[in-house]
């Protein structure tokens, strides 16, 4: 059955099972937790059961109710989700929203709307949905998927059941790898200990060479090569990067025309939103991936077990001989360089500055020690 497809989180799947099977259901949902661990794939899976025409509690995937929800047509279950060059649901997008839910559903059943990135949604955007969710149409529901609950305003915070989902195990995720991507037992194990529980970024460092890129900047920096020329062909790759993301999300859009799926002129703006979007995204994972090196490095140097870092496979190549210190300035300088990101600043500034802060020399503790 559809609900057994959510892994590892048990409690957030009972809880929506139960209110499936009992239809009662509370007019709003929130279902929060950390990026890629099956909160989306929840959100369609309860949209699939409340109308699915078996009515068990659980969707059978064969009605034509469950076969419309797998692929997105179906008239009572909408979509709302941050837009423009600041990735934000503005007011407009409520607006929209609210004039479709104050008709009757169309199908007969509960409609489901579905707000991803909820946390996304402006302030304004926010008191609008407010109003709407004080007097909720009748059979509507409104399931809020977010990584960030505080960034919503309390009162819909109080106005919504809320349901935690949790990282998942790293032996569930090795297993999808193998299961779902065909990925080899000793890469699937070298990926799950880094994908920190998010089966989106296992997938992401599957087909990436971001891993690749990182490991190898690390190298010339540990061998004291020039930071400079490391950041210039670092800032090549990112545009190159960037490049790939603009003609991967065209052919994105030329496909939703081609299946015949409404949607306006991907104009220059639109287009400029989302490619700033996806490579601030892209730079956030090249910093997790730096954070995660030199988090093992000073776990390494604190510690020495293996088990408790990520990048397992390359264990023999951490750097011990650096003082905790020394390893925790570095760690500092990731984060700074992660608030920059998120700040829009240029990232290959960002980053230049970063390999210098990663470049420097070791404190006279270290070198007193032959560090």
């Amino acid at each position: 059955m559809s609900f057994s497809q959510i892994k590892d989180q048990d409690v957030a799947r009972r809880l929506l099972q139960g209110m499936c099977r009992r239809q009662r259901i509370p007019s709003g949902l929130l279902l929060w937790g950390p990026e890629g661990v099956g909160k989306t794939l929840a959100a369609l899976e309860f949209a699939k059961a409340v109308n699915c025409e078996s009515a068990t509690g659980d969707a059978c995937d064969e009605c034509l109710s469950c076969r419309k929800t797998i692929n997105r047509n179906h008239g009572d279950v909408l979509y709302v989700a941050p837009e423009g060059k600041g990735r934000l649901i503005n007011v407009k997008s409520i607006e929209a929203m609210t004039e479709m839910v104050i008709f009757r559903p169309f199908e007969g059943g509960t409609r489901i709307v579905i707000i991803s990135d909820a946390d996304r949604m402006h302030e304004a955007a926010q008191n609008k949905f407010l109003k709407t969710l004080e007097e909720p149409p009748s059979k509507t529901v409104f399931v809020l998927i977010t990584t960030s609950p505080r960034r919503l305003l309390p009162t819909i915070l109080s106005r919504c059941h809320r349901i935690r989902f949790r990282a998942l195990q790293m032996e569930t995720v090795a297993a999808l790898l193998q299961e779902k991507e065909g990925c080899s037992e000793s890469r699937a194990l070298a990926i799950a200990p880094l994908a920190q529980g998010s089966m989106m970024r296992a997938l992401d460092l599957l087909h990436s060479d971001r891993r690749e890129v990182v490991l190898d900047i690390v190298r010339r920096l540990s061998s004291g090569e020039d930071p400079l020329m490391i950041s210039e062909s670092f800032a090549t790759h990112l545009q190159e990067k960037e490049k790939q993301i603009a003609n991967a999300i065209k052919a994105e859009w030329s496909g939703k025309k081609k299946e015949g799926e409404e949607s306006q002129e991907l104009d220059k703006e639109a287009l400029e939103a989302l490619v700033v979007g996806r490579v601030r995204r892209e730079a956030r994972e090249y910093l997790r991936l730096f954070d995660s090196w030199y988090r093992d490095a000073l776990v390494k140097t604190v510690d020495g077990d293996d088990t408790l870092v990520f990048n397992r496979d390359h264990s023999g190549d951490l750097q011990k001989n650096i003082s905790s210190e020394r390893q925790a300035l570095k760690l500092a300088a990731i984060n700074e360089a992660a608030k920059y990101i998120e700040r829009n600043m240029q990232s290959q500034r960002v980053f230049r500055d970063l390999f210098f802060e990663l470049s420097r020399p070791a404190l006279k503790r270290d070198r007193a020690t032959g560090g």
